[in-house]
């Protein structure tokens, strides 16, 4: 199947003001939570707010999607519909959803795209979504790229993947620890974390093997070399993770990915979705916003150790060389030897740090107040050409190689007898674009004779010439009919099985207790948390999958 050029940079905005420095810092589009029926309840945002985002995106030509993916009761799918109509009437470009039940139900035509909570990892799963009308969907972030690539090659839906970002450690939309131990759902946008959490690990005689560690907490996903790979599998749009992340974060990772997926589409040649280019006021570094360590997880086909942050579930940072700079404000972090535990000092001028141990920048005060400032301009380019006629003249615009705009102008000309000066005047006038989000790239005047037309003249033309190109995005509506007329695979509201997680993360693998490998301990394993509850843990070797269970008759 021959893959669609177009690649998109999808961003996370917690609101309205992040989503906007997303786009301007190279997002081609952005996804953020409505009043409602969101997987992340603390990342709300009013249709007003969603508005002016979508207003802002649409002038260089990115996109909006909105959230709308949590499991619902029936009563709830009607609230949602008329929600969905709302935002379909302020231009929003997509809904991302989890409760399958939706697509059955009269929607305007607008695309429907497969949240991650949908589950999605084999392409007979992206086979029934298809045929409920979804056009594009988020790949399970347990997948290989040889995994992905079987995908891509056996569907027209737009493939979107993972890049950068935390990582559940369940495969999303099957967690239900968070809802079993608290009441609050993470299929309801309400997780606890659950999975952050220290635990003790015991085994069935009642020893503890490990006392007291992150086992559930992994780092954070960054497949920052693999970029290149999965473009050839066919992935069109990667997506970073972070509606609940905070402004800075959001513009150093759009930046970072923005840089590098422009370097890996450029040897492919693949274009981006939108239009316009990004000047950086500082250098984009992955390890100097939240950071909990990197792991490429499961992308390269192999299972590897050090997907865990077991010291703790938050962010470290990166780690001190002798090359870092260090200056006072900044965060500094480390692991006691004695205790084990995480410790953690404000630098000023007297900081004595411990010798003999890893340090980590947890703040990097310099950093922040690069980005606490403008840090980002984007332009889009444009060929101005001017042709002159009998009453006046002609002005096409061009943008990446497509006349988009061509204006009549009447007006009296007057032959000059200085050409060097207005034909300075004509190019230095046309190409002043202000504070839009034009830049004029180069001007061709084709002129039988150098005419003179006033300044003024020539500013009320480019005015009325930039002002036109304005016009935003053409919505893309919703394409595919639906074949199927059955939800697929979703779960029952409210109801919390016996299998609280499935993982394809190991803990056993971690420890280095893989029942493949010989000399490792064969007895079942429990995780205690620190209220002395109990849960089960079981191993499928055959899948190497991992479940978590409730066990509330442990002793």
């Amino acid at each position: 199947m021959e893959f669609v050029k177009q690649v998109e940079l999808l961003a996370p905005a917690k609101n309205c003001e992040i989503g906007i420095e997303a786009i301007k810092h190279g997002a081609d589009a952005v996804y953020i939570g409505a009043e409602r029926f969101g997987a992340r309840v603390a990342a709300s945002n009013s249709i007003d707010d969603i508005e002016r985002l979508v207003i802002f995106a649409h002038r260089f030509r990115a996109r909006v999607y909105v959230t709308i993916n949590t499991l619902m009761s029936e009563c709830e799918r009607e609230e949602a519909r008329k929600l969905i109509i709302r935002l379909y009437n302020v231009g929003v470009d997509a809904i991302i959803v989890q409760d399958t039940r939706l697509a059955l139900m009269d929607l305007p035509p607008i695309e429907l795209h497969a949240s991650t909570q949908c589950d999605i990892r084999t392409k007979y799963r992206v086979a029934e979504l298809r045929k409920l009308g979804f056009s594009q969907m988020v790949l399970a972030r347990e997948l290989s790229i040889k995994e992905i690539e079987e995908i891509a090659h056996s569907t027209d839906a737009v493939i979107e993947c993972f890049v950068h970002g935390a990582l559940c450690v369940c495969y999303s939309g099957r967690c239900f620890m968070s809802e079993a131990v608290t009441g609050r759902s993470a299929n309801r946008g309400e997780c606890t974390q659950m999975c952050r959490l220290p635990y003790d690990l015991e085994d069935e005689e009642g020893r503890i093997v490990i006392k007291g560690k992150h086992l559930l907490s992994l780092k954070d996903f960054d497949a920052t070399n693999r970029i290149g790979e999965m473009l050839d599998a066919g992935v069109r749009s990667f997506k970073i993770e972070g509606r609940l992340k905070d402004m800075n974060y959001v513009k150093n990772i759009t930046a970072w990915y923005r840089k590098r997926l422009d370097e890996a589409m450029e040897e492919r040649v693949l274009e981006k979705k939108s239009l316009g280019d990004v000047r950086y006021m500082f250098e984009p570094n992955v390890r100097r916003t939240f950071y909990r360590g990197g792991t490429e997880y499961f992308l390269g086909g192999k299972r590897e150790k050090g997907m865990c942050t077991m010291v703790t579930g938050k962010a470290m940072g990166e780690l001190i060389t002798d090359r870092v700079m260090l200056n006072n404000g900044d965060g500094i972090c480390w692991v006691d030897r004695q205790s084990e535990e995480l410790q953690g000092v404000m630098i000023d001028g007297k900081t004595k740090l411990p010798r003999g141990v890893q340090l980590y920048r947890n703040n990097d005060i310099e950093f922040e107040r690069l980005l606490n400032s403008e840090s980002a301009e984007r332009k889009i380019g444009v060929r101005i050409m001017m042709d002159e006629r009998a009453d006046g003249f002609n002005i096409k615009c061009e943008i990446k190689g497509k006349v988009v705009k061509e204006i009549g102008f009447v007006c009296e000309k007057i032959e000059a007898k200085d050409v060097e000066k207005i034909m300075d005047t004509w190019r230095k006038t046309l190409a002043k674009t202000g504070g839009t989000e034009y830049r004029v790239d180069s001007i061709e005047l084709n002129f039988t004779k150098p005419w003179f037309v006033p300044v003024s003249k020539i500013a009320e033309m480019r005015r009325v010439v930039i002002e036109s190109l304005s016009g935003g995005l053409e919505r893309v509506e919703r394409g595919v009919e639906r074949i199927s007329h059955e939800p697929c695979n979703v779960f029952e509201y409210g109801v919390v099985p016996e299998e609280l997680m499935r993982c394809r993360y190991c803990i056993r693998y971690e420890i280095g207790q893989c029942l493949k490998e010989k000399g490792s301990y064969k007895g079942k394993l429990y995780l205690r948390n620190s209220k002395g509850r109990y849960f089960s843990l079981g191993f499928d070797c055959m899948k190497c999958e991992m479940t978590v269970k409730q066990n509330n008759n442990h002793k």
